[in-house]
C-alpha cells in the first residue's frame, strides 16, 4: 500500500520554494505601499499620490511599484524596486527604472539593507535610492535618496505618463 506525504493547509507551502517567495516579496511589496502611502498622505492637502504595482514598460523592466506625486506645480513618477535579498540584481533593475522615472529605488528589509548599505558608493555613484522597509514595524528609513534629475529617455518617460494617464483616468496628466 503506497502512503501519501502529507499536504500542508497552505497551498503555496506546497509549491517549490522559487514560487512560494514570490508570496513574500508581493506580501513586502503590499506593505510597503501602504507604509509610503500613509508618510505621503499626512499632509493630502497640497498634493495627490496615486500607486500603481508591477507597472511595465517594454525594454526597461517591470517596476513593483510606481508612485505618482500630482502638486500643483509639477508631477514626479517614482519607480520602486524591492527584493527579500540579493540587492546587486535589484538596483540594476533599479537602473532600468531611471529611463522612465524621475527617481528610482531599492527597497530591501532592514538585514539585507544593511549588507547594501557597505556599497552605498554604488548607489551614489548611479543615483539610484536605497530605502530599508521594516514590515513588522511598518517603518520606512531612508538610507539615501536620488539627486532629482530628468528621466534618461524621454520617449520612456512619455510612454510611461500616458500608461498612467490610461491607469488614472481622473489624474492631470502632461
Amino acid at each position: 500500500m503506497k502512503r501519501l506525504l502529507p499536504i500542508n493547509k497552505h497551498p503555496r507551502n506546497n509549491l517549490p520554494v522559487y514560487s512560494s517567495k514570490k508570496r513574500t516579496e508581493s506580501n513586502f511589496v503590499l506593505a510597503f505601499g501602504r507604509a509610503y502611502s500613509q508618510d505621503f498622505l499626512k499632509d493630502s492637502d497640497n498634493y495627490s499620490l496615486e500607486i500603481v504595482r508591477e507597472f511595465q514598460i517594454n525594454g526597461f523592466g517591470i517596476a513593483d511599484l510606481v508612485s505618482v506625486l500630482i502638486t500643483p506645480k509639477k508631477l514626479a513618477v517614482h519607480a520602486f524596486e524591492m527584493k527579500m535579498g540579493d540587492w546587486r540584481r535589484a538596483i540594476a533593475q533599479a537602473y532600468r527604472y531611471k529611463y522612465f522615472s524621475d527617481s528610482a529605488f531599492v527597497v530591501l528589509p532592514p538585514n539585507e539593507a544593511l549588507k547594501a548599505k557597505k556599497s552605498l558608493s554604488v548607489f551614489r555613484s548611479i543615483n539610484v535610492g536605497l530605502l530599508s522597509f521594516d514590515k513588522t514595524e511598518f517603518c520606512i528609513e531612508k538610507i539615501f535618496i536620488p539627486r532629482k534629475e530628468k528621466p534618461l529617455s524621454s520617449n520612456a518617460y512619455s510612454k510611461a505618463l500616458s500608461l498612467l494617464a490610461q491607469q488614472f483616468k481622473s489624474l492631470p496628466f502632461s
